[in-house]
């Protein structure tokens, strides 16, 4: 009866552990709070009384990060953006984005590697007298030469679940409420977890040495049903809270590089002048770099190869060099631009304006400086400056409170913490509502970007952005005036289920 008693006590641990696992995507410190209590009730649901703290521990601890990526639809950027990275750290990880992400995962690859090698005696550990000691080098044993045998549980479930979560993306396209989309996302969330469950423990059960004799007791199943319904109400709470919202204020529309379609070469006077006069955005977003001679040009790339097919630095040449050089995209021709000429056009037009400084000489603090004391008296009130060089930005304030001046985020991990940016332009993909909001709560307004299909549009309106930087400024447009509120709770829902709000 003890062994069955321990079983069962196993059965019902694996089920706190999958629901800790997923507070850790809405409620982290409450989840490891009662992660770091759950070796104090194992002696109770195992029987085992001779097992350290911290062995439990680490196998609990083990378990949970094998099955993280699987028991969630993604993991939620929300909760990072809980904690604010000082300015200087978070310029510093932008600048060294590509070898950090590398770094990571190969750190998390080697991390999973360790785990699951570690994982294969973690119900004999609970179950049987044995040690930790005993237990790990008998898992590293067992798991030498066979690691893709015991490997392919977690994968072929886990590849299960995801299936799972993509037929539960692809079904949102049914919902036409937010009532009903709150009763699918909670429904989605219960049978994910019965599912990342039945993983655990049949992955478990499969690794174990003596197999599992489950003899259901009253007290356990009622338990279970006051575990179950705690976890099922607080998922109610917060499929209300995400899910029950109006449609807010639909984001501004910003022409990236000038263009609308393929209406002209990007960075162009012609390009600019079709574009206002159709799409008439709200902003045209355009380039300036400097040239060999203190100038400065229209252009997004640094060295001309892929529009002019010449290997010319803008850096190496004066602005009357660069004026000769004709462009070529997508059929269109055009020359390049100095940026007196693009902003005298653009007041013609009446068509405010947001420069990218492309810090391409120099320091970002003298490139901003130099920048303001050719133009800062030029710009209108309306046109709005941005670059990825915090340094830029941060002089480029300090000379003057008035211009509008917002740092430019290639993705986004966690908040920033005060600055002087009056707003962010962020890559789509990594926005959460969370920071958007964050930033409103700071006064400062959030751009994405390139937003350029209906699905990333709905996306950026759900999360609340203000405005959204695409190169189809008239098509982004015409899905915002002609939106049904069935759209939008399906845009919301999903963004809901992968874990975005």
């Amino acid at each position: 009866m003890t062994n069955s008693r321990s079983d069962q006590g196993l059965l019902i641990l694996s089920f706190i552990i999958i629901f800790c696992n997923s507070l850790m995507l809405y409620l982290p410190v409450t989840a490891w709070l009662l992660v770091l209590g759950l070796p104090l009730v194992i002696t109770l649901l195992t029987h085992q009384n001779n097992k350290g703290y911290f062995a439990k521990l680490f196998y609990l601890v083990v378990l949970l990060f094998l099955w993280l990526p699987f028991s969630a639809l993604s993991f939620s950027l929300e909760r990072l953006n809980q904690w604010a990275l000082p300015l200087t750290l978070s310029s510093w990880i932008f600048a060294n984005r590509y070898w950090l992400l590398a770094l990571v995962g190969i750190v998390v690859g080697i991390l999973y590697y360790l785990a699951l090698r570690s994982a294969t005696k973690i119900w004999d550990y609970f179950t049987t007298p044995a040690s930790f000691k005993e237990t790990l080098k008998t898992s590293w044993q067992q798991t030498k030469g066979h690691f893709w045998h015991y490997a392919k549980y977690y994968f072929l479930y886990g590849f299960g679940l995801w299936l799972f979560d993509f037929l539960g993306l692809w079904g949102t396209a049914l919902v036409t409420t937010k009532w009903f989309a709150i009763i699918y996302a909670v429904v989605f969330w219960l049978l994910k977890q019965g599912l990342v469950l039945s993983a655990v423990y049949f992955t478990l059960q499969k690794t174990a040495t003596k197999k599992l004799q489950i003899v259901p007791k009253k007290g356990w199943f009622y338990g279970s049903c006051g575990l179950l319904l705690g976890a099922l109400c607080l998922q109610v709470f917060l499929a209300y809270q995400g899910l029950n919202v109006d449609p807010g204020k639909t984001p501004i529309v910003i022409a990236h590089r000038g263009v609308d379609g393929n209406n002209g070469v990007q960075n162009t006077l012609t390009a600019l002048k079709n574009t206002a006069k159709k799409a008439k955005p709200a902003y045209v977003e355009l380039d300036i770099q400097e040239t060999a001679d203190r100038r400065f040009v229209v252009s997004h790339d640094s060295n001309l190869r892929k529009l002019a097919h010449k290997n010319m630095k803008i850096a190496d040449n004066s602005l009357e060099q660069l004026m000769q050089v004709k462009l070529t995209e997508k059929e269109k021709h055009a020359y390049l631009a100095s940026f007196d000429s693009y902003l005298a056009q653009a007041k013609k037009l009446n068509q405010p304006l947001l420069v990218e400084l492309k810090v391409n000489q120099g320091s970002g603090k003298e490139f901003s400086e130099y920048f303001y004391q050719l133009y800062g008296t030029k710009l209108a009130k309306k046109d709005l400056v941005h670059s990825v060089d915090l340094l830029a930005i941060n002089a480029l304030k300090k000379n003057s409170s008035q211009l509008k001046a917002g740092y430019i985020l290639p993705f986004n991990l966690f908040s920033l913490a005060d600055n002087p940016a009056d707003f962010y332009s962020l890559e789509y993909k990594t926005a959460t509502k969370n920071f958007i909001t964050q930033a409103h709560e700071n006064n400062k307004k959030v751009y994405l970007w390139t937003i350029n299909s209906q699905k990333q549009a709905l996306m950026a309106w759900v999360l609340g952005a203000d405005g959204v930087i695409t190169d189809e400024p008239s098509k982004i447009k015409q899905v915002f005036n002609s939106h049904p509120t069935k759209t939008y709770v399906t845009a919301n829902l999903k963004l809901y289920l992968k874990g975005m709000i």
